[in-house]
């Protein structure tokens, strides 16, 4: 709206103070008057004035200071000095009121933008909203919104308003051949184009032409000091913009920016808890292929332990019952941690049950288990394994290692480590492995564990070591532990030595103790 009046700007209240200041000022009568001539403010014949100044704002006349001197005479200079001091008042005070008027409309107009934004959690509709929301809001006839990709080479077109689908058709907008982005982005600042039309800094001169857009306004969408994109705001003809709409431009870009990252932020939580909530099926699932219990074997106590670093693992023990009451024992290693690592671990125990089923000689076993691996993972796959079978009856262990950690044999208070006989599943299809045979007797204990026991960690940077795992173990021996206090008295041990340290691996453990 075109203001046409002081009073439109200033009150009664304050017209007619001034009035009263002005008139003890000159020692004779002051009237305020609008610009066709009505009274506003002070007394004073209706005749013609003895002087007047014209106030003016923007070089529009918005009213008249008038002296009322005695009869028509020319007033003394003094005075009509006093009336220029006047005038330059009233057009001061005017503008003040103007200019406080634009800052209120402009803080309105960004408390809607909030109410509107506010809320708002659909990424694509945020982009439209904050479109057609500038245009409303300035007056302009089209807007465009870009974000920088995300090697921040190139600004894509995200959301339009006014604009043809041909026009936003037109080309790349990458942020090394754009002058106008560059500048934008070095100074933070908005950047005003007179004229897209012949503007050298313009890459699209004549997509601007046949669409008919002339001047423009380029915004930054910046959030915490990071630039997210660009707004360009067009009018469809020449048009300079005030500092109020260059304001208002602005404020609305950082305003979109905000929106835009926190919908952004929002839909990003929203997909982060929808993979949390798949892990966790794929945890429980994986979970269900580790033994929920220890089998009852007569002569024998046996107990499991299994932590995986994350919700998925690629460490994993199992038992399998064998005929003539045999009792396969498994613990496995597979590369990795979290998702690959559970998956090449389901391949690997899969490979290993089915191959038991009918083939008996262990080291066939884990040579068939390697082919597989071998043949349907990643060259950079692999896994450690320690599989053996327990003879109850017969009071032995034949077992077979593919570069597992040594089990530790605890007999008569001295710890023994099992070495190996083979290299890791996965890397050669030629491997071949060696069964070895262990007698029992009463009172052993088996310890078969993965490296996530002898590796753990503490602040110092120091690891647990094999050392510690055969102290440990020794220990609960000493205590006359059952296997699974064994167990838990191990994992006591390795929590208190890594104290507050996030595990950095999967920990499995099995113990088994001959009666």
């Amino acid at each position: 709206m075109t203001v046409t009046s002081l009073s439109e700007y200033l009150d009664t209240e304050m017209l007619n103070e001034l009035a009263s200041r002005f008139s003890d000022a000159v020692g004779g009568k002051v009237r305020i008057l609008s610009a066709d001539g009505s009274l506003l403010a002070g007394q004073g014949p209706q005749g013609p004035p003895s002087a007047q100044a014209k106030v003016l704002l923007d070089g529009g006349h918005i009213g008249t200071i008038a002296l009322d001197g005695p009869g028509v005479q020319p007033p003394a200079a003094e005075s009509v000095r006093l009336l220029g001091l006047m005038q330059d008042v009233l057009t001061r005070l005017c503008r003040q009121a103007r200019q406080l008027r634009d800052r209120v409309e402009e803080l309105a107009a960004m408390y809607r933008l909030t109410e509107v934004f506010t809320g708002r959690t659909d990424l694509k509709q945020v982009h439209q909203l904050v479109a057609e929301t500038m245009v409303k809001a300035t007056g302009a006839d089209a807007c465009s919104i870009r974000v920088l990709n995300e090697e921040r080479t190139e600004l894509m077109t995200i959301a339009v308003h006014g604009l043809s689908e041909e026009y936003m058709s037109k080309g790349p907008i990458l942020l090394a051949d754009s002058q106008i982005d560059q500048e934008i982005l070095a100074s933070g600042k908005c950047v005003y184009i007179p004229d897209e039309r012949t503007d050298p800094r313009v890459l699209y001169k004549t997509e601007a032409r046949r669409e008919g857009i002339v001047s423009a306004l380029c915004a930054p969408m910046t959030y915490k000091g990071r630039l997210e994109g660009i707004i360009r705001v067009y009018t469809r003809r020449p048009h300079e913009f005030d500092w109020f709409e260059t304001s208002l431009v602005g404020g609305v870009a950082a305003q979109a920016a905000s929106a835009i990252v926190n919908a952004r932020l929002y839909n990003e939580a929203l997909e982060a808890e929808r993979i949390r909530r798949q892990l966790r099926l794929a945890a429980e699932v994986q979970r269900r292929m580790i033994p929920p219990q220890a089998p009852r074997v007569e002569g024998l106590e046996i107990s499991g332990i299994y932590e995986p670093c994350f919700e998925l693992g690629g460490d994993f023990y199992d038992f399998i019952e064998l005929p003539k009451g045999n009792l396969g024992v498994c613990v496995g290693d597979v590369v990795g941690k979290g998702v690959p690592a559970s998956l090449l671990m389901a391949l690997v125990r899969s490979s290993l049950r089915a191959h038991v089923a009918h083939v008996y000689e262990l080291s066939e076993v884990l040579a068939a288990v390697n082919l597989d691996l071998w043949r349907q993972s990643d060259e950079r796959d692999f896994a450690t394994m320690f599989y053996g079978v327990l003879d109850v009856p017969g009071r032995r262990l034949t077992y077979c290692s593919a570069g597992h950690e040594p089990a530790l044999l605890v007999r008569e208070g001295r710890g023994t480590w099992l070495a190996g006989s083979g290299g890791v599943l996965g890397i050669d299809p030629a491997m071949r492995y060696r069964n070895q045979v262990l007698g029992l007797r009463r009172g052993d204990l088996l310890l078969i564990f993965t490296d996530g026991l002898p590796e753990a960690t503490n602040f110092k940077h120091e690891t647990f070591t094999r050392d510690r795992v055969r102290a440990a173990a020794l220990e609960a021996c000493r205590r006359g532990e059952s296997a699974e206090g064994v167990g838990k008295h191990l994992l006591w041990e390795v929590r208190r030595f890594a104290g507050l340290q996030t595990r950095s691996d999967d920990l499995t453990l099995v113990a088994i103790k001959v009666q």
